[in-house]
C-alpha cells in the first residue's frame, strides 16, 4: 500500500508540471471583479490584448459588492491556471479591512502572479462645478458640511477611500454616492449628478482632455507628463496628500508554479514591448511587470500600510 502511495505521489508530482508546461490549451478566464469602464477592466482588456499565450484570454466582468463577488468566483476556482483574477488597491488589499466578514482569506487563498503597472489618480469635478482648484473645493466642502458629493465604483474601492482620505486630512465632510463600477461613477460626474471623483488615469483622463469633467489636480508626488499643467494636491493645498492604484493578476492558491511561472513571463514581456508599454502609457499606466516575488512582498506591504489608514477612516462596508 505505501509503495503504491508512493508511486501515486511521484506520477502526480510529474503530472502537475507536465501539464503546466503544456498550458494552456484552452482559453484563459480573466475574472474582472468590477463592471466594463472602470480602471481594472481598462488595463486588464489592453494587458489581455497584448498577450500571445497561443490560447485567447477572455474577459469575464463580474462585478459587485465592492469587487468581492468577483474575487470570491477566483479564489475558489479549481487551481488549473484557466480562471485567474485582475485585482487592485481596493480588491487585493482595501477589502480586507472593509469587510468584517469576507467568504475567502485574500492572501490565504490567492497567489499574486504579476503586477502590470501603476497609476495615480486624478480629481476631476463636473464641468459647471464652482471651484475650479483644491483650496476652492476645500473651502465649498467646509461651507456647506455634507453639501459636495463624490462617486466611487463602490464602498471600499481605493476611489472612496482616496475620497475619504482627501476628506479627512482637508478637516471636510462631503457625500458619498457609490455606483457599481468606475464607469457608471465617471458618467454620473459627466452628467452633473454627482460633483467629483477621484479615480485613475484609465478611467478619467480621457473626460479630462474632451472636457466632459475638469480636471483639478493629480495625486503623484509630482506632476504628470499627461496633464504638466494640472498641478499636484499638495502643491495646490493640501499638503502629503498621496494615493496611487495599481493593477496585477492573481490566481487560485494552489495553481501550479510553473503556471504561474508561465503567466508572470508574459506579464513580463509585455511591460518590456514598445507596443503594449505604449498602450498602457496611453491609458495613464506606468508598466512594471513585477513578477511573484517581488509582487507578493509589494503586495503584504500595501496590507500593511493601508490596514491602518482604512482603520483610522472608520470606513466600513456591512
Amino acid at each position: 500500500m505505501r509503495r503504491a502511495l508512493l508511486g501515486a505521489a511521484a506520477a502526480l508530482a510529474v503530472a502537475l508540471p507536465a501539464a503546466a508546461q503544456g498550458w494552456p490549451e484552452r482559453p484563459v478566464r480573466l475574472v474582472i471583479p468590477f463592471a466594463p469602464g472602470g480602471g481594472t477592466d481598462v488595463v486588464a482588456r489592453v494587458a489581455a490584448a497584448c498577450m500571445s499565450l497561443g490560447q485567447q484570454v477572455v474577459i469575464d466582468n463580474r462585478a459587485g459588492a465592492g469587487g468581492t463577488i468577483g474575487t470570491d468566483l477566483a479564489a475558489k476556482a479549481a487551481p488549473d491556471g484557466y480562471t485567474m483574477v485582475s485585482l487592485t488597491l481596493s480588491s487585493a488589499v482595501l477589502n480586507n479591512f472593509l469587510y468584517p466578514s469576507l467568504p475567502f482569506d485574500v492572501r490565504r487563498d490567492l497567489a499574486a502572479v504579476a503586477e502590470i503597472g501603476r497609476s495615480p489618480n486624478i480629481i476631476g469635478v463636473r464641468p459647471n462645478f464652482p471651484a475650479r482648484d483644491v483650496a476652492g473645493l476645500i473651502e465649498r466642502a467646509r461651507r456647506e458640511p455634507d453639501g459636495v458629493t463624490y462617486s466611487s465604483g463602490g464602498s471600499g474601492t481605493i476611489v472612496h477611500l482616496s475620497s475619504v482620505l482627501f476628506a479627512n486630512m482637508a478637516g471636510v465632510r462631503m457625500q458619498h454616492v457609490p455606483f457599481r463600477g468606475g464607469g457608471p461613477a465617471l458618467q454620473a460626474v459627466m452628467a452633473g449628478q454627482v460633483d467629483l471623483i477621484i479615480d485613475s488615469l484609465p478611467v478619467v483622463q480621457g473626460a479630462v482632455r474632451d472636457g466632459s469633467i475638469r480636471g483639478v489636480a493629480v495625486t503623484s508626488a509630482a506632476r504628470l507628463p499627461q496633464f504638466p499643467d494640472l498641478p499636484t494636491v499638495s502643491e495646490s493645498g493640501l499638503p502629503g496628500y498621496e494615493t496611487q492604484n495599481w493593477f496585477g493578476i492573481f490566481a487560485p492558491a494552489r495553481t501550479p508554479r510553473p503556471i504561474v511561472e508561465r503567466m508572470a513571463a508574459e506579464v513580463a514581456r509585455i511591460t518590456r514591448d514598445p507596443a503594449c508599454r505604449s498602450r498602457l502609457a496611453d491609458i495613464g499606466v506606468d508598466p512594471t511587470g513585477l513578477g511573484p516575488e517581488p509582487f507578493t512582498a509589494f503586495w503584504d506591504q500595501e496590507l500593511a500600510t493601508w490596514g491602518p489608514i482604512v482603520r483610522a477612516s472608520g470606513a466600513r462596508v456591512e
